[in-house]
């Protein structure tokens, strides 16, 4: 589940950094200051929907926390540039499409940099017990209306078996 969570979180700060990207793009600003400059902004995104969504802080002190956050983001930063580099100029590859392309693969290293190292393993309380009633409510309305309702006849006479 976290998992799934943390894919919210990074396709929301993907569509931060590719949007600001373009917008630097478009100003004129190089390729690889416009890849470092949207890489920060959508970190600082990444980091508030992550303690929002995906991960439960606490783990360590705020101060100790946001260390460990920017060292995992630091390497995210060095993987993140180095594949532009290498997707737009050896390879020439459009920059646009060279900075999608290494998102995804900069998305594990961050999942995994900061499951492991920055936060607690567990889902935000607030959230958890959010997904929790929703399942329960789901599985309530898919129950047959008999056992809802307390009368909970065996199986085999609620299908016409003896």
């Amino acid at each position: 589940m976290q998992f799934f969570l943390y894919l919210i979180v990074g396709g929301l700060s993907f569509v931060v950094e590719i949007g600001v990207f373009v917008a630097l793009r478009r100003a004129a600003m190089p390729v690889i200051a416009a890849s470092v400059a949207s890489f920060l902004v959508a970190t600082l995104a990444n980091y508030l929907l992550s303690i929002l969504l995906a991960f439960q802080s606490g783990r360590f002190r705020r101060s100790a926390e946001l260390g460990r956050f920017l060292a995992v983001v630091l390497v995210g930063l060095a993987l993140n540039t180095a594949l532009v580099w290498c997707f737009a100029y050896p390879l020439a590859i459009q920059p646009t499409i060279a900075k999608i392309a290494a998102v995804p693969i900069v998305l594990v290293w961050n999942y995994l940099g900061r499951r492991a190292l920055v936060f607690d393993g567990r889902v935000p309380v607030t959230i958890r017990s959010r997904i929790e009633a929703a399942i329960r409510a789901a599985s309530a309305r898919l129950r047959p209306a008999r056992e809802r309702a307390g009368d909970a006849a065996p199986v085999e006479q609620r299908i016409g078996g003896n």
